[in-house]
């Protein structure tokens, strides 16, 4: 039985590169929808494909005919490109197909409160990180992406559930903690500033939803909800708004038989 909400974010797919899971994906949005779904950034790796460092497989195909079709029976589709689709962000106020182009939107709740959606690499640009430290901890991610693929293969082989080598070891760091709470700190700052009641974004592949008041002092009375929808090469994570207003993160650790057979193919 498939689930249906109000509305629904998903981001950071990746399509394109090779860490990019889009048979996992089909199967969520195979058994949820929503009247609104929102694709907010890196939803195609255009970067990795333009580097030859990409690859385009035939799950990918399919996975893009999906999103094609979601407007038989999804009232609008909202894309917000990130910072590895940048490209697409020319096409702002223009629509694909049924997909409306934007470079941000304003989602308002069953309960009135108002959602600042984008993909969120802006915020990226006002933490300080040392170069050296940036670059090893992004080699280092891809790296463990790539040991995470054999270990959820053999996890796959038993029907264990999805699990995340990398989500383990960056709760665990205490760098990689502290640049991603300085992130989540400076999204809230921003959209206490610009008036709104949370902020939607994705970016930094880590899921989660926060409640906070903005530590700038002028902003120190504002309640901000800050939303992360994850990613769909690592976390398998989505948000969701549920017909009461309240937002929750979806986990989607299983793996569908679909996915068992690809992921096999891959590793063959």
């Amino acid at each position: 039985m498939s689930n249906r909400y109000r509305a629904l974010w998903i981001s950071d797919v990746h399509l394109g590169s090779r860490d990019s899971e889009p048979q996992r994906l089909a199967d969520f949005l195979a058994q949820n929808s929503a009247d609104t779904v929102y694709l907010v950034g890196d939803i195609f790796d255009m970067k990795a494909l333009s580097q030859g460092k990409g690859s385009w497989c035939h799950a990918s195909s399919l996975l893009l005919g999906m999103l094609s079709e979601l407007g038989s029976n999804t009232p609008e589709i909202i894309y917000v490109p990130g910072n590895h689709d940048a490209p697409m962000r020319s096409w702002a106020g223009k629509r694909l197909g049924n997909i409306r182009v934007e470079r941000e939107w304003t989602h308002t709740t069953n309960d009135g409160k108002r959602y600042w959606v984008t993909h969120g690499d802006q915020f990226e640009h006002h933490i300080e990180i040392n170069p050296v430290s940036y670059h090893i901890g992004d080699q280092s991610y891809y790296l463990m992406l790539r040991i995470n693929r054999w270990i959820n293969y053999w996890r796959s082989r038993f029907d264990k559930p999805w699990w995340s080598l990398a989500n383990h070891v960056k709760n665990r760091v205490h760098a990689a903690r502290r640049m991603m709470n300085k992130f989540e700190e400076v999204a809230i700052r921003e959209t206490a500033r610009r008036g709104f009641d949370g902020v939607i974004c994705g970016h930094i592949h880590r899921a989660g939803i926060r409640h906070s008041a903005s530590k700038d002092s002028a902003f120190k009375d504002s309640a901000v909800t800050y939303a992360n929808c994850g990613d769909w090469v690592d976390s398998m994570t989505a948000i969701v708004e549920e017909k009461s207003g309240a937002l929750n993160v979806l986990h989607w650790h299983r793996t569908p038989k679909i996915a068992r057979i690809m992921t096999e193919a891959v590793a063959a």
